[in-house]
């Protein structure tokens, strides 16, 4: 059981220039709670409400897709069960994050803590880096959060417009059932109505889910490509630093030209000294976003890639209305984005590490004693670990990306060439 100090953090951590927008997004969500807060246990308990509610939609959902038996074209068949789908897949997601929440709060105040001392230490080109980086991260987040707002605002809209000039079809539960008539938009995704048809759950139950749905799967998955985007920060930072190799970092009032060779040799071994554990400090945190991350990466991985392959299927087979071409489209996007987000920002993770020992070599090495150069080659030794992110089974890389895509394309080759017979 959690405790609530444990979950809490200090107000300038709301403010880190990574992490701002999510975090005060997960504070309104409940996630995390502000020391600041008079009530920080009220908020916690809104996360355990949100959480259970995408279990209770999804639990209805995949009782509805089941339960449903045939559909009457297979494009209608497909955007419900991508939905359903979309929503374990995230259901499996929200679960380990509140499970995790302690983990998240550790590497959130670590990583602040190291960015506060950052900018004491940093120059205009290490900034120029953090800066760019914050742009980067918010161009990562617009691309997840337009689509998924978009293909809420549409649904909403639809709703909307129909209740208020066509309300017959938006108060039909028993003629859909009967297959008399056809739900709109917001009910074929979220069919609540057909396993309970009142206002609360059938009506109001669609708009409550569909609203936790696009903004929690995009908040969650761009907030990981943060810290990801943070620890290819810190490694960049590390390999501009071991190049420089400037021992005034560690004491800016030290005058190089007054130190005599068996302290200059001293202040450069402590200096390789402090690289070694700035890079250990850099392999925990990715063991740790490791473990934060594994179980939902390796569900999406199974998830998307199956159902990747249908959608397409279902595009060429079918005959998808322009409504339903347009989500479908949409669920593609999505689900690529974010499998595209964790496989390609850990090949960056790796390719950054792997620079390291190139920036070791860069340096001049040749100018410096030889205990120094004894040093250096254990930096580069040590630099040469392999050092992977791994989804329990599958590694995390850009080459794993491209066999989901291939084997999703394959897999749909299969299906329409059956299906043509």
């Amino acid at each position: 059981m959690f405790k609530v100090k444990e979950l809490q953090l200090s107000p300038d951590i709301f403010e880190n220039p990574l992490f701002r927008m999510h975090l005060h997004c997960f504070q309104w969500y409940g996630y995390v709670a502000s020391t600041e807060q008079s009530h920080p246990w009220f908020s916690l308990i809104r996360c355990i409400v949100f959480t259970a509610s995408i279990w209770i939609s999804c639990a209805l959902m995949l009782t509805r897709v089941f339960l449903s038996g045939s559909y009457e074209n297979l494009s209608v068949g497909a955007t419900s069960w991508a939905t359903a789908v979309q929503y374990f897949a995230v259901s499996i997601a929200t679960l380990n994050a509140y499970m995790q929440r302690e983990r998240v709060v550790f590497m959130l105040r670590q990583a602040h803590a190291d960015l506060q001392a950052f900018k004491l230490q940093a120059d205009d080109q290490e900034l120029e880096l953090l800066d760019s980086t914050q742009r980067y991260l918010r161009t990562i987040t617009m691309m997840l959060w337009v689509p998924s707002v978009v293909a809420g605002l549409m649904a909403w809209s639809d709703c909307i417009y129909r209740t208020i000039f066509l309300p017959q079809t938006v108060f039909n539960a028993a003629a859909v059932h009967r297959g008399e008539a056809q739900p709109i938009l917001l009910f074929k995704l979220f069919p609540f109505a057909d396993l309970c048809d009142n206002f609360f759950i059938g009506y109001l139950g669609p708009w409550y889910a569909l609203g936790l749905g696009i903004t929690t799967i995009p908040l969650w998955h761009t907030f990981i490509t943060c810290l990801m985007k943070y620890i290819t920060l810190k490694l960049q930072i590390l390999n501009k630093r071991v190049i420089a190799m400037d021992i005034t970092r560690m004491k800016p009032d030290l005058v190089v030209q007054h130190l005599t060779p068996a302290e200059l040799n001293l202040w450069r071994l402590r200096l390789c000294k402090q690289f070694v554990e700035e890079q250990l400090r850099i392999r925990q945190f990715v063991h740790e976003l490791q473990q934060l991350i594994r179980v939902p990466v390796f569900a999406d991985f199974i998830i998307f890639s199956v159902l990747m392959c249908f959608l397409f299927f279902a595009l060429t087979v079918g005959v998808p209305s322009k409504m339903d071409y347009s989500f479908m489209f949409i669920y593609l996007f999505v689900m690529a984005a974010i499998l595209w987000i964790y496989h390609w920002h850990a090949t960056l993770i790796v390719e950054c590490k792997d620079d390291l020992a190139f920036a070791c070599y860069a340096c001049d090495w040749y100018n410096f004693d030889v205990p120094v150069q004894k040093r250096l080659l254990f930096m580069m030794q040590h630099t040469q670990r392999p050092m992977k992110m791994r989804a329990l089974l599958v590694d995390m890389n850009l080459k794993t990306f491209l066999d989901i895509v291939r084997g999703a394309y394959s897999y749909f080759n299969l299906l329409r060439g059956t299906h043509s017979y």
